[in-house]
């Protein structure tokens, strides 16, 4: 079955605002970008996507990190409970139409947007 785009809505099918906001949706953060960075044309979906993954990736390399050692071990479980927290955060405010640059990231997401 085909689904239908529009020059307003990504090939999922869903509102550019809703697409944008499940690219950091906890446990469907970095599998919902990838699908949308591909599926997606609008410019906003790709940017939040792209900083999605980047921040899934720094996420897990702190965790790996800290895991690599037996005292840092202690704290990466709240390392992942902070990353939940601004996730939903980032899923709020995205849903709600802002643009939310993650220090460090934000401005790497622009780069990497810019060059695609």
């Amino acid at each position: 079955m085909a689904v239908k785009t529009s020059e307003n809505k990504p090939a999922a099918g869903l509102e550019p605002n809703m697409a944008a906001a499940l690219c950091y949706a906890p446990f469907v953060g970095w599998v919902g970008a990838i699908i949308l960075l591909v599926l997606s044309k609008e410019q906003t979906v790709r940017w939040h996507a792209v900083q999605a993954l980047l921040f899934s990736v720094a996420i897990m390399v702190v965790i790996s990190i800290m895991r690599a050692t037996i005292i840092l071990l202690i704290l990466s479980p709240m390392v992942w409970v902070a990353a939940m927290i601004v996730q939903l955060v980032l899923v709020v405010k995205t849903y709600q139409g802002e643009k939310v640059k993650l220090p460090g990231l934000g401005e790497w997401t622009d780069r990497l947007v810019k060059k695609a």
